[in-house]
């Protein structure tokens, strides 16, 4: 983004009314590495940690980029497989679909501008940023299509197809409507969430990817996510503004295509 840009940015934020709404933010103090996090919002506000662009391990929540692409392009036999492959997390059916399908990853990060989102040979080998996962919830949550793929994330069960206990990380915000968690093999060493749901007229999507257990993935999402008066929001945009240097990264984005 140009300074020009950034200085008309800054001058339409001084002059913002002030909102008494509720919304999602990363905490700007949030300091874990072990966690990638980004909260994203339909209208293209979003906020992250340092690292929320850097590709990480995908694992389950690969399957909604693959879910996505098959509810578009499957037969209904295979269409009827993404209820049981979101909802149990199931691996076979994740096998099945993504065998039947190789190029549905690729295809959707290539429709969607996912850039840090890749399949790897694999669906299990996949890797996207918390990012690219918040923008891409964010982005079909109102496409009809997309309905069998929410009614799942909205009826996750308990435990996995692995026996798995599934709701942890993002999943323990509040006001959450749906959710995707996914964790690595041996349940320790890799783990993610992804989460939306609506405060007041506030719709938001959070990610949070861990190079960790459960435990770790929720704390990390407790701690590095705020619920804020939007009262606090333009403030502290105005200051991150102030702040900025040319050649740093833009402190949020201030439109959906300013990336």
């Amino acid at each position: 983004m140009h300074v020009k840009k950034l200085l008309i940015a800054l001058g339409i934020c001084a002059m913002l009314p002030v909102s008494q709404a509720h919304a999602y933010e990363v905490n700007r103090s949030f300091d874990q590495d072990r966690t990638g996090i980004a909260v994203y919002h339909p209208d293209g506000r979003w906020s992250g940690t340092s690292d929320a662009l850097e590709p990480r391990p995908a694992l389950s929540l690969a399957k909604i980029y693959l879910a996505y692409y098959v509810l578009y392009n499957g037969s209904a036999e295979e269409r009827g497989l993404v209820r049981d492959m979101i909802r149990h997390s199931s691996d076979d059916k994740a096998q099945q679909l993504d065998n039947a399908y190789p190029e549905a990853i690729g295809q959707i990060a290539d429709d969607f501008n996912l850039n840090d989102t890749s399949r790897n040979g694999a669906w299990g080998r996949t890797t996207t940023s918390p990012y690219d996962m918040s923008r891409f919830i964010a982005s079909i949550l109102w496409d009809p299509k997309a309905r069998p793929l929410f009614d799942a994330m909205e009826d996750v069960a308990d435990n996995a197809a692995d026996g798995f206990r599934q709701e942890f990380g993002t999943a323990k915000l509040d006001r959450v409507t749906g959710f995707k968690t996914g964790w690595s093999d041996d349940q320790i060493s890799a783990t993610g969430s992804v989460a939306y749901g609506k405060i007041g007229d506030e719709v938001w999507v959070a990610t949070a990817l861990t190079n960790g257990d459960a435990f770790d993935n929720t704390a990390d999402a407790i701690r590095g996510i705020d619920q804020i008066e939007e009262e606090r929001v333009r403030p502290s945009r105005v200051a991150a503004l102030k702040a900025w240097k040319r050649g740093d990264p833009i402190p949020f984005p201030l439109k959906r295509n300013d990336r």
